[in-house]
């Protein structure tokens, strides 16, 4: 039985791979554009020769790999991928396992961080995690009980389209009040422009909110308080441990501060608990990593 495996992390700009061993050790990792403005057939192409060049010749024994959307087998489709709209048209998951030699494992890319996240920090210390991927939308995956917990159509644990609000922002789901309206990247973006007249990215709005720019300072502000509330609910609801944040805007450091106080202010039940929360450590690395994870466990090389 092969000892290597390969996972991909599927994105709407780029591709990237990396070759594993039985160990998790990463021996190679490459990336390329991923190019869907050229359609389905490049998309594969560019997946297929990076799988060939990240693995230089290793007789790997399973992909995994981590897609922006959830991936139903029923219909051949990505659901949830409205940034890349190629990746919602039927075909590109059955073309590239057609054309692969060994099994095909596809997770949405907050599964793959959360599983990766989970063994780099986690595991051994908490078995109940919630990892977020905080960037253009907001995803999220779940471990509950070390077992990475999907669902039945792969969906679980989608609390950035869950409403806080139920007349509150317009969400680009088509729902009102979602985590994502408030506190994806461009969410960020849009709040500030709405009160200054100026668009900035998030990391700009925390540059401005460091020097006590009033209009950064209420947009963090009220983001602290969404975050906090969301989380909760997450925590009440699933009996988490401990949630780690990933994607760009976890970069802001004012999350790790402000947010814990208000989200353990606000649960349910047994007193005093102080559910911390965690920095992703594997920074872009998390998700590829996490879907050589899937690979291995087809393998029986991993357990989760």
């Amino acid at each position: 039985m092969s000892r290597f495996a390969v996972g991909v992390d599927l994105g709407g700009t780029k591709v990237e791979a990396c070759l594993v061993d039985e160990t998790r050790k990463i021996l190679a990792r490459k990336r390329r554009p991923s190019e869907p403005g050229l359609g389905r057939d490049r998309v594969v192409a560019n997946i297929l020769d990076l799988i060939a060049e990240t693995a230089g010749g290793a007789a790997y024994g399973a992909v995994g790999i981590g897609t922006p959307g959830t991936y139903q087998p029923r219909d051949d489709i990505m659901y949830g991928a409205p940034h890349t709209p190629l990746y919602e048209k039927p075909g590109l998951v059955s073309l590239l396992r057609s054309r692969l030699p060994v099994p095909l494992i596809v997770e949405n890319d907050a599964n793959c961080l959360a599983l990766a996240e989970f063994f780099a920090q986690c595991y051994g210390r908490f078995s109940t995690v919630m990892a977020v991927i905080l960037g253009t939308g907001m995803g999220s995956g779940l471990v509950l009980g070390n077992r990475l917990h999907r669902g039945p159509n792969g969906n679980a644990g989608e609390i950035g389209h869950t409403s806080i609000d139920i007349d509150g922002r317009a969400c680009e789901c088509g729902r009102n009040g979602c985590g994502e309206a408030y506190l994806s990247g461009p969410s960020l973006g849009r709040r500030y422009a709405e009160i200054s007249g100026e668009s900035l990215a998030p990391e700009e709005i925390f540059k401005r909110f460091e020097k006590g720019d009033p209009a950064a300072r209420r947009i963090f502000g009220e983001s602290f308080r969404v975050m906090g509330e969301l989380f909760a609910n997450c925590v009440n609801a699933l009996d988490l441990e401990a949630i780690v944040l990933g994607g760009g805007v976890s970069n802001i450091p004012l999350w790790y501060e402000h947010v814990p106080p208000i989200m353990n202010k606000s649960l349910f039940g047994i007193p005093g608990r102080n559910i911390p929360i965690l920095k992703a450590v594997l920074g872009d690395s998390a998700g590829v990593l996490g879907a050589a994870y899937l690979a291995l466990r087809e393998l029986r090389l991993m357990d989760f």
